[in-house]
């Protein structure tokens, strides 16, 4: 038995279709699963994982685990919240006893400043390290791609994508399928002892400029431009969207990591940790499918109901 955490996110979701693909037997945990449907063949284990209790139970009997910090961005301290969660998840796997776990984290997780969110994985790392006595894989991935998909509302509103990351700065960025498939590799093939760090970075490095360049020639908008925004004007977008005063403040401080050059500057690229996706791929399904849907939902709130009159 393997237990997926974050079963429903982007990257846990992809490691339960491998792992069902390839026959195995596999638990999922979710705080909700509002499509069950499509984990037919797991066994479930719905609630909050940041609960020792549940989360115990839950690894009990597995043969290796996939564990993950979920974002709370609306929690009131981003490294605190992170901490308290990755306790909960080292003691559970002490007392499940469990022997093999491949867990999570970022590039930057080396560091021990300035890189906000990545902090908290930084930390999680070394407790996992120090409190277990289980063979890990810590896997430190570089920017998502699928973090692109959150610039579609603004995309169809205005034509452009906003960040605070200069567009014509290089950075590692990597398909969560591309982490899917090496983290269901691992958990299927626990060979691994120790701890391990494995870097998944990406086809190639990317410039937002060349970025937005491919996204708007998939999706017939050859217009489409990035545009850079100061940091404050971004936290209070961020504020404004839901997040906490100190995770807006994360987020802008891991982005001047990758700006900087804080984070690119302890990456060595080789064949081993370039992956297979690359950003005219992800462009043409996973960004397309999803801008396809935006479009469609878009069209059906503007379209007047069917069920009134035209009137003179």
């Amino acid at each position: 038995m393997i237990l997926v955490m974050g079963a429903t996110g982007h990257v846990g979701s992809k490691i339960v279709s491998h792992l069902l693909a390839n026959g195995q037997k596999v638990r999922v945990n979710a705080r909700h699963f509002p499509n069950k449907e499509a984990f037919r063949g797991a066994e479930f284990v719905e609630g909050d994982a940041n609960s020792v209790a549940v989360l115990s139970d839950a690894m009990r009997g597995c043969s290796a685990v996939f564990t993950m910090i979920p974002p709370n961005v609306s929690a009131p301290e981003a490294r605190y919240f992170q901490n308290k969660f990755g306790e909960v998840i080292a003691e559970a796997i002490e007392e499940a006893g469990v022997k093999k776990i491949v867990n999570l984290s970022s590039v930057g997780a080396d560091l021990e400043s300035g890189t906000g969110p990545v902090l908290g994985l930084h930390d999680q790392e070394q407790r996992l390290d120090e409190v277990t006595k289980a063979d890990i894989v810590h896997l430190r991935p570089a920017y998502f791609m699928e973090n692109l998909l959150t610039g579609i509302p603004t995309i169809l509103s205005t034509n452009r994508f906003y960040g605070t990351i200069p567009g014509d700065i290089p950075l590692p960025m990597v398909a969560t399928r591309d982490i899917a498939a090496r983290a269901a590799f691992l958990l299927m093939n626990p060979d691994f002892k120790t701890r391990n760090i494995e870097y998944l970075l990406g086809e190639r490095d990317l410039t937002f400029d060349e970025v937005i360049r491919v996204l708007g020639q998939t999706i017939r908008k050859p217009e489409l431009e990035y545009v850079e925004v100061p940091p404050a004007e971004m936290r209070n977008y961020f504020i404004g969207a839901g997040l906490s005063e100190d995770w807006a403040d994360a987020y802008n401080e891991m982005s001047e990591a990758f700006t900087n050059g804080t984070i690119a500057g302890t990456l060595q690229r080789d064949k081993i940790n370039t992956t297979a996706t690359s950003i005219e791929e992800f462009a043409r399904t996973t960004f397309l499918e999803e801008f396809n849907k935006a479009t469609s939902q878009q069209d059906k709130t503007a379209r007047p109901s069917s069920s009134r009159e035209a009137r003179p």
